[in-house]
């Protein structure tokens, strides 16, 4: 499925199903979108060990994304470029939230010069209809504790906060991480 918009700024964007030869893109994306979203929460040598990984994650992109009816990802690009991508499961991976079936939003990124146009809605919406399709009722999306505005932009989505917490590890540091629960 390929979807074409515009967002608020007129920039045409199509979103579609994750590429094989999308891999550079997507892990740059991502490593871009952490950088900004997270420099006050980890230190930079969070940013660094990405960085050094990053040709490994890449090489084994195939094995990790798929779309069937157990996984999904999507990316949004703008004139060649991917300035968004999002996936998720069919069940979440979490013990706590795998006895009532939730689907995971595992990732949602967005580059930050396009946030704030609706590209995540869209994405969010193509998740849900999706994991609505493969027989889920509800969804969770996780997101570190001191994430305060992508906390802000889960809860504009009507996202129910859990009582359950766990730790996000990261160069064996724990930080807190809190869910949101969604009903399809």
């Amino acid at each position: 499925m390929e979807i074409k918009t515009q967002t608020t700024s007129n920039d045409s964007i199509l979103i579609r199903k994750v590429r094989n030869d999308d891999a550079k893109q997507y892990i740059e994306l991502i490593n871009s979108v952490w950088r900004v979203a997270y420099k006050d929460i980890f230190p930079e040598e969070v940013f660094i060990d990405r960085e050094r990984g990053k040709e490994n994650r890449i090489k084994s992109f195939s094995d990790k994304l798929y779309n069937d009816n157990k996984r999904l990802c999507y990316v949004a690009e703008c004139d060649g470029v991917i300035v968004g991508a999002i996936n998720g499961t069919i069940k979440s991976t979490y013990e706590h939230f795998s006895e009532d079936d939730f689907a995971d939003l595992v990732g949602l990124y967005i580059n930050p010069k396009y946030q704030g146009k609706g590209i995540g809605t869209k994405l969010k919406n193509i998740f849900e209809d999706w994991a609505r399709r493969n027989g889920a009722k509800k969804y969770i999306i996780g997101v570190l504790k001191d994430n305060n505005k992508a906390r802000k932009v889960y809860e504009s989505w009507g996202g129910e906060l859990d009582d359950w917490e766990q730790k996000f590890y990261k160069l064996d540091v724990g930080y807190d991480e809190v869910f949101y629960k969604y009903n399809l």
